[in-house]
């Protein structure tokens, strides 16, 4: 399988992923409506890069349908701060994924993170899940969770689900990979061979994930 990363901002998932070589492996390029840190990491790992400038959403979901419809990828992965618009999103759908800070649908947005925090949460977390038209409104394909340690620093506590984040994206990567993300007639995504129970990710993660330097 390949992959595309739409990308505009600083890209610290994406940089950490890319040192891992199975995700490396199977990307094919980043692509991003301005300069920005994702594009940076994926020039130092060899990794090809695409830029359309502009501040319009929509002319650039347009311009994405057009550079992939003749060869579209097995999946878009999204660390993209606009909405997705137009012809885009219906020949994106059910291989369009976003890599939020939070445990969705609590404290969607910008600062999934922050807004967490702020809300005196009890538990951090992260969430890969199907975009649509809404902002982080897609149904998750895989969520982790981790209690808020006050006796740790905030950018401690951030550490923690930027791992989460890591390491779920390569484990959906691995689901596509393999076949087994299916989806119900509803829209719903349902994982092949996936185990559920009690820890940090549900589903939970393969026993054999080739993690790496996650």
């Amino acid at each position: 399988m390949d992959f595309v990363v739409i990308a505009s901002t600083g890209g610290s998932v994406l940089a950490r992923c890319l040192g891992n070589a199975y995700f490396r492996d199977r990307i094919r390029c980043v692509v991003s409506d301005r300069p920005c840190g994702a594009l940076a990491a994926a020039r130092r790992h060899g990794v090809a890069t695409i830029v359309h400038e502009t501040s319009d959403g929509l002319e650039f979901s347009d311009f994405l349908w057009r550079r992939f419809e003749a060869q579209p990828p097995d999946l878009f992965v999204s660390f993209y701060t606009r909405l997705f618009r137009g012809r885009f999103l219906g020949f994106a759908q059910r291989r369009l994924i976003n890599v939020h800070p939070s445990v969705l649908p609590a404290c969607p947005g910008r600062d999934g993170f922050g807004d967490t925090v702020r809300a005196r949460a009890r538990f951090i977390g992260a969430t890969i899940h199907a975009v649509d038209e809404g902002v982080d409104t897609g149904a998750p394909i895989i969520q982790a969770a981790a209690p808020f340690d006050p006796e740790k620093s905030l950018e401690e506590n951030r550490h923690v689900v930027f791992v989460q984040q890591c390491r779920m994206l390569l484990q959906v990567i691995k689901y596509v990979d393999e076949g087994r993300l299916a989806w119900d007639g509803d829209g719903a995504p349902r994982i092949r061979g996936a185990r559920y129970r009690v820890g940090e990710y549900a589903p939970n993660l393969d026993e054999d994930l080739p993690l790496g330097e996650l």
